[in-house]
């Protein structure tokens, strides 16, 4: 019974699972052939056999990379010198008269021109000695103006005897002790205009203002701090060079020869000159403080940065440079990818490939049929030494040479003798002349 009511309720009879192992089995091969098809390079024909890649096997083909030029040219020996930033004058203004700050005007940061008042102290007492002052300058002036008639009236007697000469002597002692007074009253007047002129802290030069020593309110003795000011407009950096570059950086001092110096905190280089050579050297180090001035009109150098100011000594030596974009640094290793003829590729048409009689060579495209693209290359990794820096170049030693192609976008997963495409020269600025930007005796023609 179980049986025909099975078969009469319509229902098909159900399938062993080994027919969908297989239906499973069939989808997935021929998925894998679709997905393998699309992903074989040059499908269809191609560089490689049965139209794989060159060597055979599975691939996606050569990366397009873009390369540069390597440089070669003449500079001397970089010498890069660490130093300090400090402004070109410094001063704490302090002041003259003692009193208490009545008006503080300035802050830290602030930029003041030369004249400018920074505080000013109270003058309420010195302003009233002053007018006591004047009032008795002016009660002295009327009694001095008495006595010299009183002079002249003696005078007058004494020539018609009518006085004695001691009278007249007395008048002329009693004038000239009242003009004593009236020049020591003037002075003391004179003093307090002084101190009142003085109670306003003037800036001495125009430069920021690096520290305020003091508060408002706070009561001054004479000499006491006020501000400390600064002149940024340039600043100087000292470096110590070693006694055996002297004579080079006398040279190019003596001949106004602009230094690079770069500053950590800052993008970009600078350009300074060598202002002075301190003759004592440091006994310990052998090595002689070198002050090296650098305008700073934007006001981004700071007092206190740390600078490095570059130098080249000795011959000019043949130098080659690369893009800092070409570097790949790996497990420590700093090298370069070198673009090189792949094999097989180097030979034109007919040269080296198999080909039957007045055939084209073997891999060469069906007449009608147009060529993809150029051949692919290959790159050679080329371990590197690493010198100075230039702008956006870098001095290397190695096996590089002026002229060869680097990879310099697209080479971060390139591995040796990968094949490439190269999609064009990298849009890099020129590189500089380091021998004709950093200072070289031999140079100037003045070298020993």
């Amino acid at each position: 019974m179980a049986s025909e009511s099975s078969t009469t309720s319509g229902r098909a009879p159900a399938r062993s699972p080994i027919v969908y192992t297989f239906y499973g089995a069939a989808a997935t091969l021929l998925l894998a052939a679709v997905v393998g098809y699309l992903l074989w390079p040059n499908a269809g024909g191609g560089n490689g056999a049965g139209g794989g890649p060159p060597g055979g096997g599975f691939g996606f083909g050569p990366s397009p990379v873009e390369v540069a030029t390597a440089v070669e040219t003449l500079a001397s020996e970089p010498v890069r010198l660490i130093g300090e930033v400090t402004p070109l004058r410094q001063a704490v203004v302090a002041s003259e008269v003692e009193g208490r700050v009545a008006e503080l005007l300035v802050d830290e940061g602030d930029r003041v021109p030369a004249g400018a008042v920074l505080a000013r102290l109270d003058t309420t007492t010195a302003e009233l000695d002053l007018d006591a002052a004047r009032a008795s300058r002016a009660e002295a002036q009327a009694r001095l103006v008495r006595f010299e008639s009183e002079v002249r009236r003696m005078s007058d007697l004494r020539e018609r005897g009518a006085v004695s000469e001691r009278e007249y002597e007395q008048a002329v002692a009693d004038r000239d002790a009242q003009a004593q007074t009236m020049s020591r009253i003037e002075s003391e007047a004179a003093l307090l205009e002084e101190l009142i002129a003085r109670a306003e802290i003037k800036a001495p030069f125009a430069g920021e203002v690096a520290a305020v020593h003091t508060e408002l309110g706070e009561w001054q003795a004479r000499g006491g701090d006020i501000v400390t000011l600064v002149d940024l407009s340039e600043v100087e950096v000292t470096v110590n060079a070693p006694e055996r570059y002297v004579g080079q950086v006398e040279e190019a001092r003596l001949s106004g020869v602009e230094v690079p110096v770069e500053f950590e905190a800052l993008a970009g280089t600078y350009r300074g000159k060598v202002k002075a050579i301190i003759p004592q050297a440091n006994p310990q180090s052998r090595t002689f403080p070198v002050i090296v001035s650098v305008p700073n009109r934007d006001g981004r150098i700071r007092a206190g940065m740390s600078a490095n100011v570059l130098a080249q000594v000795g011959a000019p030596v043949p130098t080659v440079l690369v893009p800092k974009d070409a570097l790949v640094l790996r497990s420590g290793r700093t090298f370069v990818f070198r673009i090189v003829p792949m094999a097989g590729q180097e030979s034109p048409a007919g040269a080296g490939g198999d080909a039957g009689e007045g055939g084209p060579p073997a891999g060469a495209p069906e007449p009608g049929q147009q060529q993809a693209g150029p051949p692919p290359s290959g790159v050679q990794e080329l371990e590197v030494e690493i010198g100075a820096g230039y702008g956006a170049w870098q001095v290397v030693r190695g096996d590089v040479h002026g002229g060869d192609q680097v990879v310099v976008r697209g080479n971060e997963s390139l591995q040796p003798g990968m094949p490439v495409m190269v999609a064009g020269e990298a849009d890099i600025a020129p590189p500089p002349a380091p021998s004709a930007e950093l200072p070289s005796a031999q140079r100037r023609g003045g070298g020993r």
